[in-house]
């Protein structure tokens, strides 16, 4: 085991706890995992960069020519989880028969040899589309039009290759500088892109009323589980919840629960963005609430259509397509990775260094100060002389010591802040390994869980099932895997039915049925009888009963 310095990136032996060169106490540093300094193909592994669900991204840079690529590790745990595997190669796969500049590299992917799953990607300088998004409330057309035009241009490339996104939102969209402009986009994570067939259909092994993707971009078919009709309409729809937000400031369903987000995105019409932001250009509320139909035929019928209508507000408005201009501050940082105010992302240039255990020099000089050898004395010529020369030795001593004493204090607060932000990463390190727990036990509990069938008569019903810690909303008919012995609570509608409701204990695989009762119609108004009518006909009904019958 090591310890990486923070400071100067220098790894040391795990008994080193005070760094030789900037003197940074080592002891609240969290020792190195066992792939940081590791050699994966052609790359030394360098800094863990993040982690999720499923695996962990690192730099790495070549020991040679120092080129930089990031490579995604697949949690250990999962290693002999086959699904898994395949889901996590699944993105290398895809982005290799893509092959759009607008679309992150994928370089290679393979199997070390202690089973250790992962693949290279191009390192990426920049920021994800969500750091604007957020902090900035709604974004200009003249910003948002260059960037949504490339999303379209690298999704249409992925759905003529047959793959749709899935997951498509600001998190996965990544902003970089190229060929001297900036916000140039590569979208990211194929992690659960799905392959079609040549009529645009769904194919693969997905199960049926299984909700992939991030509630809120979602489409209504994904919401409801319909895998089957997933397709390249469906990545139209994220797109239109990413316009929404970035010309509102605000998701067009921003439910607080995921069953909430799911109804939303099945049942519900979001505001009209103009309500929310009026200076929204009235053709450009049109292309938004476009992508935005909850039919599929409604939308968009391709990427490539709703590029052309979004250059054509653009052009109609005066707004240039091209990239801006990046700064001085972002061309440099794209050259050397390093962090600059505008890319908080980004990844310091100091390369990792790997050093021997070392002694401190006995008095090591301050960062900052300068050492420098005093000239030999002039000869004595009077006492006055000497007082001058003492005088000035003493104020030389003097300005040394407050100098010294400032920089001292300088430093202390400097590690006082450094000693904080450690402190801080390794509560967010020990989050990260929580919830890393979390699933592990969850993945326990998925094999402990009962399988209920849930189907209503008529099929199309919208189902809303929730169980303590756990909800889901999808159409009939769907399969749903809850806790054994869990009472889920299901909340069936349907246009012009009747709503229903049932409560089930899941202590055994079950059918959950639903025979849904059409709403009643209204009955027509009978018409009011006139008194005087009513009068006439009694009168006329009496003298037909006074009438004797005679006989010839």
């Amino acid at each position: 085991m090591s310890r990486t310095c923070p400071e100067c990136q220098t790894q040391y032996e795990d008994e080193i706890l005070h760094c030789p060169e900037d003197g940074l106490d080592l002891s609240v540093v969290e020792p190195d995992d066992e792939l940081l300094g590791r050699n994966v193909g052609s790359y030394r592994v360098s800094r863990l960069l993040g982690k999720g669900g499923m695996g962990a991204v690192y730099m790495a840079e070549h020991p040679v020519i120092g080129s930089r690529v990031a490579i995604k590790f697949l949690h250990q745990q999962y290693a002999t989880d086959k699904k898994i595997v395949d889901r996590f190669f699944n993105e290398a796969r895809a982005v290799n028969v893509i092959g759009h500049d607008n679309i992150l590299k994928i370089l290679d992917l393979n199997v070390t040899d202690d089973n250790r799953h992962y693949f290279i990607m191009e390192f990426l300088h920049g920021k994800p589309l969500q750091d604007l998004v957020l902090p900035d409330g709604p974004m200009l057309l003249e910003v948002a039009g260059p960037i949504l035009i490339q999303i379209c241009e690298a999704l249409q490339a992925a759905h003529d290759s047959k793959i749709i996104h899935r997951d498509l939102k600001p998190d996965n969209v990544y902003l970089t500088v190229h060929k001297g402009k900036k916000n140039f986009v590569k979208v990211v994570d194929f992690g659960i892109a799905r392959v079609t067939d040549d009529a645009g259909v769904s194919t693969g092994k997905t199960q049926t009323g299984m909700v992939m993707g991030t509630p809120a971009y979602m489409s209504p078919e994904q919401a409801g589980g319909m895998t089957a009709r997933i397709d390249a309409r469906s990545d139209i729809y994220s797109l239109g919840c990413m316009m929404y937000q970035m010309a509102t400031g605000r998701l067009p369903f921003p439910g607080t629960s995921f069953g909430e987000v799911l109804i939303g995105h099945l049942q519900l019409t979001p505001p009209a963005p103009r309500t929310l932001a009026p200076e929204i250009p009235q053709a450009y509320e049109a292309v938004i609430v476009k992508c935005l139909q909850k039919k599929q035929e409604d939308r968009y019928q391709s990427m490539r259509e709703a590029h052309d209508a979004i250059a054509q507000v653009m052009d109609q408005l005066g707004i240039s397509r091209d990239l801006p201009i990046a700064s001085a501050d972002e061309l440099a940082a794209a050259a050397t990775g390093t962090r600059t105010r505008t890319n908080p992302e980004g990844i310091s240039k100091t390369p990792v260094r790997t050093a021997l255990p070392r002694k401190s020099p006995a008095t090591p000089a301050r960062p900052g100060m300068t050492v420098a050898t005093p000239p030999p004395p002039p000869p004595a010529k009077s006492k006055a002389g000497q007082y001058v020369v003492v005088s000035a030795v003493a104020l030389v001593l003097v300005g040394g010591i407050v100098a010294l004493v400032l920089q001292q204090a300088r430093e202390n607060r400097e590690a006082a802040v450094r000693a904080a932000q450690l402190a801080a990463q390794r509560i967010a390190e020990q989050a990260r390994e929580a919830a890393v727990r979390a699933e592990d036990e969850q993945r326990r509990l998925e094999s402990e869980k009962v399988q209920l069938s849930v189907v209503s008569e008529p099929v199309g019903a919208i189902v809303e099932a929730t169980w303590k810690d756990g909800v889901k909303a999808a159409v009939t008919p769907f399969d749903l895997a809850v806790p054994k012995n869990a009472s889920v609570h299901f909340a069936f509608s349907k246009k012009d039915f009747v709503a229903w409701a049932t409560d089930v204990v899941a202590d055994a695989p079950k059918v959950v049925r639903a025979s849904l009762l059409a709403e009643p119609k209204p009955v027509p108004p009978v018409p009011a009888i006139r008194a005087a009518d009513r009068s006439n006909k009694k009168a006329r009904a009496s003298e037909k009963d006074d009438t004797i019958p005679v006989e010839f």
